[in-house]
């Protein structure tokens, strides 16, 4: 437990010390999820996803406010579509959700929306709701709006 520790430690200094040499300061929440996020990666993509899941989620409960944060919804809806043996969905719409709840102006907001709209049902009012949302987006480029339906 102690050499799994020192390793981690040793690779958050290389990843953080870049960081902190620009000038750039790091709060305690964004440092433990980087530590959290190097243990995520030391699984693998091809490791039990419900352990995935929980560290993801502990990403996400305790990384509010950081960008670390609102990864952690994109990726546990990409872990629910793709990580495990059946796709789901739902739980993928439930995080999603979440996501656009808890960081509504955040860069990735219209891609969230996008997404919501492939896993929402065709003539679900949450579908119809933000396909309007996202038709109104000056920023959404007018040719993505138009193979909106």
């Amino acid at each position: 437990m102690r050499n799994l520790r020192l390793k981690v430690f040793a690779l958050l200094s290389i990843l953080i010390m870049p960081v902190c040499s620009y000038g750039a300061d790091i709060s305690a929440v964004e440092r433990e999820g980087l530590i959290m996020r190097v243990e995520l990666n030391r699984l693998g993509s091809s490791s039990d996803p419900l352990e995935r899941e929980a560290i993801l989620r502990k990403i996400a409960e305790r990384c509010k406010g950081t960008e670390e944060g609102e990864a952690a919804y994109w990726d546990l809806a990409d872990l629910y579509l793709e990580g495990f043996p059946e796709e789901r969905r739902k739980e993928a719409a439930e995080v999603l959700e979440l996501c656009l709840r808890n960081y509504p102006n955040s860069r990735r907001a219209v891609m969230v929306k996008c997404r919501l709209v492939e896993l929402y049902d065709a003539g679900t009012p949450r579908r119809s709701e933000l396909v309007r949302q996202l038709k109104n987006d000056n920023s959404l480029p007018t040719a993505l709006k138009s193979t909106l339906n």
